[in-house]
């Protein structure tokens, strides 16, 4: 039957099945396509399979690799025919050579575990060895053999992962509830592997021990603060105390796209435009109010006010952040129209290049 549609290439054995029987590489001559169709060791083990099935067909991400069909193979049992990606995984790839390259990596990583996370799926193996990078350069989480729906499913009989990047709540005995704090925990030893090939020895031990904040100084890249408490905060043996996987994205976003945001002030039918060369202006209407605003890499703010000035018809206080669109008005509502001035305020929405 697989003759009919794909060409084999190759068949692996275990070490590259992620636990299953076997990956099967071949050419889809229908599509022109290189794929992977996993099958599983025995029928006993069909649950595994079906788990991984239902999760990725609720997912439609680019950081995660896309399924395309579902095939009948021998003695019941079944296989994924799924997207393969040429090239090594993320546990061989070469270390990132700049801070920027990095951050861009665990971006990634961490937007394709926020939107495994938004489905209610649970990767449960999180690691370096299940990703890579596709041709363009984008990272793709595969392997979803232990995945598990978030909530009453999200338990297990016996140690199921791998040491070093598994949570300690994984490694306790009898039977272990878990949460999708267990991949934010991987996401951060990842984040640290990815950085000198290598773990600290506290996090290789069973169960795993705190994780020594010090290490951190052994990375090749200098991190700002809030950096180094996401990832700190991720490895917390607390799950309760671990970021949302969201929030760790978002935080990555924010540093890359430093310096990268442009605003428009149109005053008077004069654009007014504030970025990285132009970091600051001072909007005035007579003496009824006066309004600067800074850019600082990040955010657009209130620098300095003074008089009359209202931000969508509120009160403005320095150091406060300026909304992505808004007006700015420049005198108060008690005023006749032609004694106010009314500013549009735009905020550009940068995206991450990739």
């Amino acid at each position: 039957m697989l003759s009919n549609i794909f060409q084999v290439v190759y068949t692996s054995g275990d070490s590259d099945s992620g636990g299953f029987g076997s990956v099967i590489y071949c050419q889809d001559k229908h599509l022109d396509r290189p794929v992977a169709i996993k099958f599983i060791k025995d029928a006993s083990e069909k649950h595994r399979l079906i788990d991984e099935l239902n999760a990725l067909m609720r997912l439609r991400s680019k950081h995660v690799v896309q399924v395309y069909d579902r095939i009948n193979g021998e003695t019941d049992t079944i296989g994924i025919v799924e997207e393969y990606i040429i090239g090594e995984d993320l546990l061989n790839s070469p270390t990132p050579q700049t801070l920027y390259d990095y951050l861009k990596t665990l971006w990634q990583i961490a937007s394709g575990i926020a939107e495994i996370h938004e489905v209610d799926v649970i990767h449960r193996d999180i690691k370096p060895n299940n990703m890579k990078f596709d041709p363009e350069g984008i990272v793709k989480i595969f392997d979803f053999g232990l995945s598990r729906d978030d909530g009453a499913k999200a338990v297990t009989q016996g140690f199921k992962g791998t040491i070093g990047f598994a949570a300690p709540e994984l490694i306790a005995s009898g039977l272990v509830a878990f949460t999708k704090a267990v991949d934010t925990y991987a996401f951060g030893a990842t984040a640290i592997f990815l950085a000198v090939k290598d773990l600290p020895p506290e996090l290789k031990l069973i169960p795993p021990q705190s994780f020594p904040n010090n290490f951190i100084s052994t990375l090749p890249f200098t991190l700002t603060p809030d950096l180094v408490s996401l990832i700190v905060a991720c490895l917390d043996a607390n799950p309760n105390k671990r970021p949302q996987m969201s929030e760790v994205r978002d935080l990555l976003s924010r540093h890359l796209l430093h310096d990268k945001h442009q605003a428009l002030a149109v005053y008077n039918n004069k654009p007014n435009v504030l970025n990285a060369s132009n970091r600051i202006i001072s909007l005035k209407y007579s003496t009824v109010g006066e309004i600067k605003i800074e850019y600082d890499g990040f955010r657009f703010y209130v620098s300095d006010v003074s008089g009359e000035v209202f931000i969508n018809n509120q009160a403005v206080s320095p150091h406060e952040e300026i909304p992505k669109s808004c007006v700015v008005a420049l005198g108060g509502a008690q005023r006749r129209a032609n004694e106010r001035i009314f500013i549009t305020f735009d905020v550009s929405n940068p995206e991450v290049v990739l």
